[in-house]
């Protein structure tokens, strides 16, 4: 307990991040008094308005093992089955590409039904011995200088004047969502240059996608082992996608998310227009779409934010919503919840053992909002060639590589609340971050230039791809929790690195073979490259340093990768430019 104050911890705000940090404060300093200020009362509607329903593996892991939600979530929600992609827009819908896995991964993720889980937070929050204020809406928050405790004033919700509640503490938290209250008030928000919008609805029983496809195309139904109803499905077009989540009891999720320049808000913007455009694009939901009861609908313009800074050493912190808001397609807001929240435990710790300094708060900011940033423009520059299921296929297996095997494993062994460690490894992540720069703009040049020489059916990125599956398993955090020691971490993350740089040659090889077809072997006789200066522009290969290689020649193992890869594709019918 820290002296002079009516609570050590305010949290303004008890949704999702409030309610875990309150959990994870009391776990890790169980003396510590916290004090969650939660406008909505109990019973929360089963069918919330929350956006955030999906998890990875990173999240699912927050929530079951650091929170310790685990029995909780096995019983109450539903496992699921990765997450999966549809592309093009074909009028039989079995012959779209299509991009997920056929059984649960060995890392468990979950389909959330906020409402419910949210409301069983509340009783495991007061369980663990935080006071949880509900019907209150916090109407200040006064920071008080250098060492001077904070103010937070509180009021009952919609009940006339009642009169205000001040309290003290010695730190406070902005868990508010979307409201934003300490960036609002500090103007530290940050908006991206191009604004994308979504709007969301959830239906009273089960929108399936297996139902897509008639009975008798065998072919189709036969090479997922169970139901896509339980992923979190993605119906991709120019611009946008669809998505139909699935959530306990027997409720499905449907959303629309689309990049405002080339589909504007006002396409959308009712229920009875989203649901015309969502059958739009995914004829077979109609008639079903149509006749399951609407549960609610939200509307969201220009969804995502960042901050000029989240955390303070003057004791106070932004999470969740109230941080920032990255972008729902890769379903990563729980990852940053969890690597948020993580990081204000550290540091009122930290503070309790007089051992918190300024340098750890400016390398806390510094990487956090690095990473949320560069996740949200790495999503949503690919938005212009959704429909493109071999560059989208292709981004999204980089991605994973990138994820599953560089920094999911940095929360996992929780380096990243370790300077020294974090440091290591940014320094042996240096060449693989710039290279996803390059390959990023790779994509999007090739999505100008594609004209179709390779094409799929379908691919399962775990069981097609034994090489990313190795690094995912091996990287997973051991089964009885132990955080493991720093030397194993450091040598696995070394290793997807490596995997990493090989996989840059094999996309490059394919993107000259469909878009510059007549340089391909020349470039494959050049050897290995520095694959951080990977172009569609021959002219600025020799200036960029393509053929100046900065690692060792692995040529034997790209050889053996790009077999595994091109097992992936068959030919297609190109079309000349």
């Amino acid at each position: 307990m820290f002296p002079d104050v009516d609570h050590d911890v305010v949290i303004a705000g008890g949704g999702l991040a409030g309610l875990c940090l309150a959990k994870q404060l009391k776990d890790a300093h169980p003396a510590l008094s916290v004090l969650v200020c939660e406008r909505e009362r109990s019973p929360i509607p089963l069918s919330a308005f929350k956006v955030g329903e999906s998890s990875v593996e990173v999240g699912a892991y927050y929530f079951a093992a650091v929170i310790g939600l685990r029995d909780y979530l096995e019983e109450h929600q539903l496992e699921k089955l990765g997450l999966r992609y549809f592309y093009g827009d074909r009028p039989d819908f079995h012959r779209e590409s299509e991009f997920g896995v056929n059984r649960f991964l060995p890392a468990k993720s979950y389909q959330l039904n906020r409402g419910s889980l949210e409301e069983h937070l509340r009783l495991v929050v007061a369980g663990a011995g935080a006071e949880l204020t509900q019907g209150v809406r916090v109407l200040d928050i006064e920071l008080g200088e250098q060492e001077e405790p904070h103010r937070v004033t509180y009021q009952p919700d919609g009940e006339g004047d009642r009169q205000a509640t001040t309290v003290t503490c010695r730190w406070v938290v902005d868990a508010t969502g979307r409201h934003r209250l300490l960036q609002r008030k500090l103007g530290l928000t940050k908006r991206y240059p191009k604004p994308h919008n979504s709007v969301w609805f959830r239906l009273e029983g089960r929108l399936d996608t297996d139902e897509l496809v008639a009975p008798g195309h065998n072919v189709w139904h036969d090479r997922v082992h169970e139901p896509r109803w339980n992923s979190t499905n993605h119906f991709m077009f120019e611009g946008g996608w669809v998505w139909a989540i699935p959530l306990a009891p027997n409720h499905t999720s449907v959303g629309i998310v689309v990049a405002d320049e080339l589909h504007p808000v006002t396409k959308f913007n009712r229920i009875e227009k989203a649901i015309d455009f969502v059958v739009e694009r995914v004829p077979g939901f109609d008639p079903a779409i149509r006749k399951l009861p609407v549960l609610d609908f939200r509307v969201l313009k220009n969804y995502s934010h960042s901050s000029h800074q989240v955390f303070s050493h003057d004791r106070w912190a932004c999470v969740g919503d109230a941080a920032v808001f990255a972008d729902p397609y890769y379903s990563v807001g729980s990852n940053l919840i969890g690597y948020a929240n993580s990081f204000v435990t550290e540091m009122v710790g930290r503070d309790r053992a007089n051992a918190f300094q300024p340098d750890f708060v400016r390398y806390a900011n510094r990487w956090f909002l690095s990473l949320a940033e560069g996740l949200t423009q790495n999503i949503q520059g690919s938005y212009a060639f959704h429909d493109n299921p071999v560059i989208m296929s292709l981004k999204t297996i980089w991605d994973y590589y990138v994820g599953w095997s560089f920094s999911d494993p940095q929360f996992y062994a929780k380096t990243f609340l370790d300077e020294s460690a974090s440091t290591t490894l940014s320094a042996l992540g240096a060449h693989a971050v710039s290279t996803q720069g390059a390959v990023m703009n790779l994509f999007k040049a090739w999505s100008r230039s594609y004209r179709g020489v390779f094409e799929f059916d379908y691919i399962d990125y775990f069981d097609d791809l034994p090489t990313l599956a190795r690094l995912f398993v091996q990287n997973l955090p051991a089964a009885d929790g132990v955080t493991p020691a720093f030397g194993p971490v450091l040598a696995s993350i070394r290793d997807g690195i490596d995997r990493i740089e090989e996989l840059a040659h094999v996309i490059f090889y394919l993107a000259l073979e469909d878009a510059l077809p007549e340089h391909l072997d020349s470039v494959r006789a050049r050897g290995w490259l520095n694959v951080s200066a990977l172009s569609l522009d021959p002219d600025r290969w020799e200036k960029d340093g393509l053929f100046t290689p900065k690692s060792r020649p692995r040529l034997a193992e790209v050889e053996a990768l790009e077999a595994e890869m091109r097992g992936l594709y068959r030919a297609g019918t190109p079309v000349e430019s």
